[in-house]
Formats: C-alpha cells, structure tokens, sequence
C-alpha cells in the first residue's frame, strides 16, 4: 500500500511540475504527420512542425521488408513558409475521414494526423489512386509536393516499387554507415 501511495505521489508531483514536455500556451504549434505505406516494401513519414517560428521536418522510415527503420532531420528545397502554404493551398486543411480499402489486398496508403490551432484532424486512405473522392486526390497532389521538396520517391502518386525498394535499402545503408 505504501509503494502505491508513493507511486500515486510522486506522478502528482510530476504533473504539478510539468515533468510532462510541453508547448507554452502562446506559442503557435503546428504538426502534421503525412504517413505513406506500400504493402511489401515499407513505408515513409513525414513529421513537419512548427513551434513559434522555428520549423523542423524528419522523414521517418520504416522498411519493415529489409529490416530497417531511419530517421534524418530534412529541410524543403523551397523555403518553410512557402512549403507550408503550398500544403495548404493544396487542400491539406481540408482533409478529414477515412477511405479505406475497396477489396484490393495489395497496395498502398496513406495517414495524415494535422495538429493545427490546438485541433487535431485526421485522414486515412487506402489505394488513393483508385478512390475517386477529392480528398484522395488532394493527398495524392500533397504526395507529389513532398517527394519534390524531400526528394522521396515514397510519396509520389504514382510511385515506382522498384525505385522505392532501392530508396530504402540506401537509406538504411546510410544509416548502418553511421
């Protein structure tokens, strides 16, 4: 009874003194996390966040087929603002719901979560390329806007298998070179 009372104590403690990370309240925060998979090679995530006026982006991979999982911070080949406004002009704000699988077992996919004035969204969509809805196709262009700024085949509509083995086995290469 003791040790629970401790352990009951001191996570009050903890949250009294914010040993919890967190965002000061008036700083703008924003995140988006834009998860791109392929059934058999693995797949890809873009973490892009803001905190205030500082910007930072990972590209998070996790060849699952070749037993690899990376992490490289990045920055777009435009610069933050303009990149973030592309996402936005390409309707990212506008994605919300779920689109899944239309009987086909093989394929691919993607999973958006925005954190964007304090709310959360999100979106998920099986074989975008086969979905006919406005939001498939947003994510499919938002896709092509973050393989040209990130240079990842991984997030092209339209991607290569052979290409996007080959991007993952180099990176986990490099990453075994570290």
């Amino acid at each position: 009874m003791k040790k629970v009372r401790f352990l009951l104590s001191l996570w009050i403690v903890c949250i009294a003194f914010s040993c919890v990370p967190k965002v000061e309240p008036n700083v703008e925060f924003e995140e988006v996390r834009i998860h791109r998979w392929t059934a058999l090679e693995g797949g890809e995530t873009l973490v892009l966040r803001r905190v205030g006026s500082n910007w930072s982006a990972k590209l998070q991979g996790d060849g699952n087929r070749f037993s690899c999982f990376y992490q490289r911070d990045e920055k777009p080949k435009s610069d933050w603002n303009q990149f973030w406004n592309t996402l936005i002009v390409e309707g990212l704000m506008e994605l919300s719901g779920n689109e899944r699988s239309m009987g086909l077992e093989d394929g691919d996919g993607f999973d958006v979560e925005v954190t964007y004035q304090g709310k959360l969204r999100q979106y998920s969509v099986d074989n975008p390329t086969h979905q006919k809805s406005e939001n498939a196709k947003r994510v499919l262009r938002i896709g092509d806007l973050i393989s040209r700024e990130f240079d990842s085949p991984m997030f092209v509509a339209d991607y290569d298998r052979g290409r996007v083995g080959e991007y993952l086995i180099d990176s986990c290469r490099e990453l075994k070179k570290q």
